[in-house]
């Protein structure tokens, strides 16, 4: 591979060379796992995607591109397991931890090892979305459990920018015309010297609830996404707000796979949209109300085709040639939201293989420097995981805790 980065891909790499921007994976697998079995394993997946084969140079013209050469294997870092908790701790640190992207590929992997029960940490830079990761940990399990079933080469296919469907030509036309010469944010800063802390709270639904939740959300005509939203957001209301009205809103990164001139399929990239909805929240505001209305604000940016902007207006953005201020002020405008939801749905992963138990898989990610709540969720065999991340900085650890368990009290009670 031998190509410039796309706009959204330049956007966030230099947002990551300001701070770093991970996506963090962690599997909980039951039975006795080898260092060497991970190895080969991520050997064989590094040559199944294109992208994990790479590292970012910059060229002549100074622009980032990916190239092949010179791409040294995923590293694997083995630390001796501490106790259940130990994962949490060190996806705060994967968080933060930034990738020597000129000479190292864009992923890394961490075992925390015993002889009974390991958790596989999976880290890799966000040009990629989370549903790549997902398919990045299927493969690497099973390639350690079942050897063979996911070594073949995925195909590399063009960049995402070149993927729009037609429709989106004429609309770059006026890309050009949007205008980035806003007024800075004057509490965006250059603070190089804060240090920051990021807390992961975790939870999950077994099989019987997480069969329960879709059923109802069937019955209510919404989505287990939208019911999710629903839940974070009044508990995010009657913590932040005494007045008899609050306005929120909630960030959706929307899967842009099928949306595609040609499929994508289980390649390794970014293949989101950021979809923000505004909900105005008060005491009467009814759970499955505010669930239908986040399924059909989103449902509506698909129809309006808002979903399709991002990378033209990155490419404008970034024609402007911006200083670190403005990616940061151009960050906080596309993303400006009280909380971020992200959900991977079902994913199809064998979790009983080769002797091994996958029992859980988390995930979450970085996020940018204004979201204090960023709630995460991933689905296999039924067991839906979910982490609660947030930024010590921007939000009370008393608070997060609170948000938190009122979310899963109210999911539970709307449910039943």
């Amino acid at each position: 591979m031998n190509r410039l980065l796309t706009p959204s891909e330049h956007l966030m790499w230099l947002l990551a060379c300001d701070r770093p921007i991970n996506v963090v994976l962690s599997a909980t697998i039951r039975g006795a796992i080898s260092v060497n079995q991970i190895t080969e394993a991520l050997g064989w997946i590094q040559h199944r995607h294109p992208i994990l084969g790479t590292r970012i140079i910059i060229n002549q013209q100074q622009q980032p591109q990916l190239v092949s050469e010179g791409v040294p294997t995923i590293p694997l870092r083995v630390i001796e397991r501490q106790d259940e908790e130990h994962w949490c701790q060190e996806i705060s640190a994967q968080l933060l931890s930034p990738f020597c992207w000129s000479e190292e590929p864009l992923a890394r992997v961490v075992l925390l090892h015993s002889p009974d029960v390991s958790e596989l940490l999976v880290t890799y830079h966000h040009i990629a979305d989370g549903l790549s990761g997902a398919y990045l940990m299927r493969d690497i399990w099973c390639e350690i459990t079942k050897s063979g079933s996911y070594r073949e080469p995925l195909p590399e296919i063009p960049p995402i920018d070149q993927l729009l469907p037609p429709v989106i030509g004429d609309g770059q036309k006026n890309a050009v015309d949007f205008d980035w010469g806003v007024e800075v944010d004057s509490t965006i800063q250059l603070d190089e010297a804060f240090h920051e802390r990021f807390h992961v709270l975790h939870w999950y639904f077994s099989p019987e609830e997480t069969n329960k939740l879709v059923a109802r959300c069937r019955l209510e005509q919404t989505t287990v996404h939208g019911a999710l939203c629903a839940c974070f957001l009044l508990s995010l209301a009657v913590e932040t707000s005494s007045s008899k009205e609050t306005h929120l809103k909630c960030l959706s990164p929307f899967n842009l796979r099928n949306y595609l001139t040609i499929a994508v399929g289980e390649n390794f990239g970014e293949y989101i949209a950021r979809v923000v909805t505004s909900h105005s929240l008060n005491q009467q505001t009814q759970f499955w109300d505010l669930a239908r209305q986040v399924k059909h604000q989103i449902n509506q940016a698909v129809v309006d085709k808002t979903i399709y902007e991002g990378g033209s207006k990155a490419k404008s953005f970034l024609n402007t040639k911006p200083d670190k201020i403005k990616v940061r002020q151009y960050a906080k405008n596309i993303t400006s939201s009280d909380i971020a939801i992200t959900n991977l749905g079902r994913l199809e992963i064998p979790v009983h293989q080769g002797g091994l138990e996958l029992e859980k898989l988390y995930f979450t990610v970085t996020g940018f420097r204004h979201q204090p709540i960023i709630v995460a969720i991933a689905t296999t065999a039924g067991k839906m995981c979910v982490t609660f991340r947030y930024q010590e900085s921007l939000i009370p650890s008393v608070s997060a805790q609170r948000i938190n368990l009122k979310a899963v009290d109210k999911l539970r009670q709307a449910v039943e």
